[in-house]
């Protein structure tokens, strides 16, 4: 009985995506975990795995189709048994989304065509000769899609263990060590750095057990791409880009199989026969949306790296890049692929779309100049755009810690011996633990499709710090369970390793609350913006001491007051909540006993 392969959840809240390129074809044997298709959601352009291997007995779906989780992908024959994977070397099975695939089915192609090529053969006999083994970049985090290789820590010749670091990727908003999944000798190297690579893609091959030359030879006596005649169906693929009225994700894509990259295309590297071009998935997405080739784009950043901005103005005709590559030679088209082209759901929206509104020339007024905004700053973009639909409110207090701030000098030099330094953001910390203890919903998070309210058992605080390339927040785990001298040690760590760039994504996920403190730098008050999914945000600015009236005494006396402001999503919390839970903080820091209890 034939098995199905169904796409799998590729996300959180991600329920449907669409068919962008199809990675293998009926008769290919697979095996659990090969990469079967690429689909694009609303955030990136992901792989789609294989649950399980065996033969391709047929693809259920095509270029364009919007597939549910859960729905059919292809299935598998009955009696087919998995075999090892390996890499195949050819655009069709290792491109990424590097190029849209027109699905060839519905094509008439001679019988002779659909034979395995030399090149598609190449892999079985890699197999059989002990080929080595990939190392590909693994998930290194939420929401994290791809990196930019900064350093390669390995060679060629080189035996590596299993864990060891060979890599150090950076990512929006750290530098993080990418370790090795196996341990041997490394045959070869893919990457360089300045390359930008994403989850999946292959850093280093391994050798065999036969050495890397023997691994290699087989991949050597296949023809080159530029070699391989084209065959009735990749000719056919390729006139859908001279259509003119095809929509410009057809327009824009590639023709299954190996086909040369077009002449005057720039800014590509090919690594294992692959063409590689240093974009985002989002930035590929606006490039088929407005009908350019992005291999014919010029990219102005980091390692040619290609911007939203750089395929705006080749859409435009200007310096940015160029004009989309057109074909050689327009032939007719079979009326089953232009059907399956036309009936193509529309693109989604990009993830970075322009902005609605148009900005005006700026140059007229006086010079200018443009920067590409850091990985940071565009990780913050995308959390403040996902924090304009909540609701907030800011409710304000102070906290008299005239006698906490006595405590804290007091006992500040027991912390120095242990290596740290005390401070009133320490203290803070510990009791806004213990507080959201006695107020779970702060903590807590809104599922709105389940209209439900999910409530945590842990607490783990988000700290913002200030670094030179922008502001990060480290999250201190189970930080009710915490002394404050704990607190302060670890919290000195991730603050060190936040301003140096090496906070790994754990270090900066799973936050239930956060603290921002900005008594440092001054100010009386502000209104912190709540860090989706999380439901409220402390804001803590500069102390001083003021004249405050004692009821008992008649008289106004100073007090070190310390200004809060809590930031809340009024859909969960309501405005008597939040007074008293600020109030809740403020007795415990007027009271440093209550801290104990």
């Amino acid at each position: 009985m034939p098995t199905e392969i169904k796409l799998p959840e590729v996300g959180d809240n991600i329920e449907q995506g669409t068919v962008v390129s199809i990675l293998v074809q009926a008769g290919d044997t697979i095996e659990a975990g090969q990469a079967v298709i690429e689909i694009e959601t609303d955030k990136a352009v992901v792989e789609v795995p294989a649950e399980a291997g065996g033969t391709v007995a047929e693809i259920k779906v095509k270029v364009g189709d919007s597939v549910p989780v859960g729905g059919v992908i292809l299935t598998l024959g009955g009696d087919a048994t998995p075999t090892q994977a390996v890499p195949a070397a050819s655009p069709s099975q290792g491109g990424g989304d590097e190029a849209m695939l027109v699905e060839s089915a519905p094509v008439a192609v001679p019988t002779a065509v659909q034979q395995p090529t030399p090149q598609q053969s190449a892999p079985a006999s890699q197999a059989s000769s002990g080929a080595g083994q990939d190392v590909v970049l693994p998930d290194v985090g939420d929401n994290i899609e791809q990196g930019i290789i900064v350093s390669v820590l390995v060679s060629a010749g080189d035996d590596i263990t299993e864990g060891q670091a060979i890599m150090e990727l950076e990512t929006d908003k750290a530098v993080v060590e990418v370790p090795s999944s196996a341990a041997g000798k490394v045959a070869s190297v893919s990457v360089k750095v300045g390359d930008s690579v994403k989850i999946g893609g292959v850093l280093l091959t391994l050798a065999g057990e036969t050495g890397a030359g023997s691994a290699a030879a087989p991949a050597q006596s296949a023809p080159a791409p530029s070699e391989q005649a084209p065959t009735p169906t990749q000719t056919s693929a390729d006139n859908i880009t001279d259509q003119p009225n095809l929509p410009p994700a057809a327009r824009t894509g590639g023709a299954i199989g190996s086909v040369e990259p077009a002449p005057g295309t720039y800014n590509t590297q090919t690594f294992d026969g692959r063409e590689v071009v240093h974009a985002a998935p989002s930035v590929r997405r606006l490039a088929r949306e407005l009908g350019v080739n992005i291999k014919s784009v010029h990219g102005a950043g980091p390692a040619g790296r290609i911007s939203a901005e750089d395929v705006q103005q080749a859409a435009k005709g200007g310096g940015g890049g160029g004009a989309p590559v057109q074909a050689a030679q327009a032939q007719p088209v079979a009326q089953p692929v232009q059907s399956a082209v036309a009936a193509q759901a529309p693109a989604p929206q990009a993830a970075t779309a322009p902005s609605a509104t148009k900005l005006p020339d700026f140059a007229k007024w006086g010079t200018v100049r443009r920067e590409d905004m850091s990985g940071i700053r565009k990780a913050t973009v995308r959390s403040m755009n996902a924090s304009t639909s909540i609701p907030m409110v800011t409710h304000f207090d102070k906290a008299d810690v005239t006698r906490m701030e006595e405590v804290r000098k007091q006992f500040g030099a027991r912390v120095e011996k242990a290596g740290g330094k005390l401070t009133m953001t320490h203290i803070l910390m510990k009791v806004v633990a213990n507080t959201l203890r006695k107020f779970p919903k702060f903590g807590a998070s809104l599922d709105l499709d389940n209209q439900q309210v999910i409530y945590k058992d842990y607490v783990n605080l988000g700290v913002a710090v200030d670094t030179p390339n922008g502001l990060l927040v480290p999250v201190l785990k189970n930080a009710d369970r915490l002394s404050i001298t704990e607190m302060v040690l670890e919290l000195n760590e991730l603050a060190g390793r936040a301003r140096d760039r090496k906070l790994k994504p754990d270090e900066m996920q799973g936050a239930t609350f956060t603290i921002s403190n900005l008594g440092g730098i001054g100010g009386y008050a502000f209104t912190p913006i709540v860090n989706a999914p999380e439901v409220a945000i402390l804001g803590v600015s500069r102390g001083g001491f003021e004249p405050v009236w004692n009821r008992e005494t008649e008289s106004f006396e100073p007090r070190n007051m310390l200004p809060l402001s809590l930031s809340y999503d009024h859909r969960l919390i309501d405005g008597a909540d939040a007074a008293r839970f600020v109030r809740a903080i403020a007795e415990s820091l007027e009271d440093p006993f209550l801290i104990s209890l």
